[in-house]
């Protein structure tokens, strides 16, 4: 089939087209009479999605994101919107809203009548691009409809703001039972500080530990003194031990007196050998010399007798005072290493405490913030334009109702009238039979009623008539 033989077809067919256009375009108008006129009202709300948060100032991430304004539209479709609507309008009472949904009587079954109304009425759209939201509601009442839209948005708004208290108001109840148990926690760490503090004499204005350290070092350092001095005395005992026996040269004298009487006695001695070369053994000067050095040698020794027995009180003394100062020693390490264990649980007991002053200052911290938001009255969200009662119905459409109509119209009449040609086929051009039998047509006699001087018209149009000639 080819375009000529098309625009023949619903030429030959055109009534069947007309028909079908005018019975569409009946019907569309009838249903645009019967349809009841709808009224659709629209509030406009401007979401602040900046994400500050007006306690601290901070931005909260969640707040920003793409899907924000996606998820206040759900919110806005929520069964907890659409119950607050009901309850500010008692639209259970309404007479349009009765008619509307025919109320039975049933609390609980008209109810949810109404949340079906509402919901088969409510649109929300979020602007591409903006932060503004777009609630719509259709109704048959324009006051109604623009009633109900601008109910929606202050629900909202409601539900918008309880959504934000709510976790608020929870959290803080939560913080101040940790308060109570945190509380406790602080007092029962502070007062065993203290206790330990009192029961250890540890004072906090002074470091007796290091106090303790430099007395032990003191002692230490005494001890060693005392042991030198011991060592001292032990050894000049030694050597006026051997004094005594003759071995003046192993000596080591410190006292002038020894000194002098050795140095009298080396004289004496050096004098009597000289007499007893000279007058022999019994002469009476050689007596007198040998009486001279015997007296000298008792002097010397009862010199020593003297000193030695001084040397020995000092290194007796000397052990005493090392043996006191070793225990003296001793007792100061060992309260030195208790002063530094003492220090140490002491340390222990102060972190643990100021671990608990930080976690019950962090607590109340949070308690405070949490109850501030718990009591914010504000919201992220304000009315732009508030929905105003409309004049304009927004169904039906009548124009594009019998634009739509006419359309389907010429549609359907097309496929009826090609249906048609299929079921009753007819040879309407000459080269409907060159096609069909494969001959030349030569020529035809035309017929003059009117369809036939139109097909005749169509067809020198088109440039397949040709005059028979002889």
């Amino acid at each position: 089939m080819n375009l000529t033989t098309l625009i023949g077809i619903l030429l030959a067919r055109k009534w069947v087209i007309v028909t079908s256009c005018v019975l569409a375009l009946a019907a569309a108008l009838l249903l645009t009479l019967l349809t009841p006129k709808s009224f659709t009202a629209s509030t406009d709300l401007l979401i602040d999605n900046r994400g500050l948060d007006p306690i601290s100032g901070q931005a909260q991430p969640g707040r920003i994101t793409s899907g924000y304004l996606a998820t206040q539209a759900d919110v806005i479709r929520s069964r907890n919107v659409a119950t607050k609507v009901i309850t500010d309008l008692a639209l259970e009472k309404n007479p349009a809203i009765a008619k509307a949904v025919k109320l039975t009587g049933d609390a609980s079954s008209d109810q949810r009548r109404i949340l079906g109304f509402l919901a088969q009425g409510l649109g929300v759209t979020p602007k591409r691009d903006s932060s503004v939201l777009t609630i719509s509601f259709q109704a048959q009442n324009p006051e109604l409809a623009a009633n109900i839209a601008n109910a929606f948005a202050q629900a909202y708004m409601i539900t918008n703001l309880e959504l934000r208290i709510e976790p608020a108001k929870q959290t803080s109840q939560w913080y101040n039972q940790q308060l109570t148990g945190l509380r406790d926690e602080l007092i029962e760490k502070q007062n065993t500080l203290s206790s330990y503090q009192e029961e250890h004499n540890i004072l906090a204005s002074s470091d007796r530990l290091d106090l303790e350290s430099a007395k032990l070092a003191d002692l230490s350092s005494m001890l060693i003194a005392v042991q030198s001095e011991r060592l001292n005395s032990q050894s000049r005992s030694d050597q006026i031990a051997n004094a005594k026996t003759g071995d003046f040269k192993s000596r080591a004298m410190d006292n002038p007196q020894v000194q002098s009487l050795a140095a009298d006695l080396a004289q004496a001695q050096a004098r009597l050998g000289e007499v007893g070369r000279q007058v022999g053994e019994n002469h009476p000067q050689y007596r007198q010399a040998l009486s001279e050095v015997d007296t000298l040698k008792k002097q010397m020794n009862l010199m020593i007798d003297v000193i030695t027995g001084s040397l020995q009180s000092s290194v007796e003394l000397a052990i005493a005072r090392e043996e006191q100062l070793k225990t003296e020693l001793a007792n100061q390490k060992e309260l030195v290493l208790q002063l530094s264990r003492n220090r140490n649980q002491l340390a222990l007991l102060k972190q643990e405490a100021d671990n608990a002053q930080a976690a019950y200052d962090a607590a109340l911290a949070r308690s405070a913030q949490s109850r501030l938001e718990s009591q914010i009255a504000t919201t992220d969200v304000a009315v732009l334009n508030s929905a105003l009662t409309p004049s304009r119905p927004t169904s039906p459409k009548p124009a594009m109702t019998l634009v739509l109509a006419c359309v389907a119209g010429l549609l359907l009449g097309t496929a009826f009238a090609l249906g048609w040609e299929w079921l009753d086929q007819r040879i309407r051009h000459s080269f409907d039979l060159e096609q069909g039998l494969g001959v030349a047509v030569l020529a035809y006699i035309p017929n003059e009623g009117s369809g036939a001087r139109a097909t005749t018209g169509m067809l020198k149009k088109t440039g397949i008539f040709k005059e028979a000639t002889s």
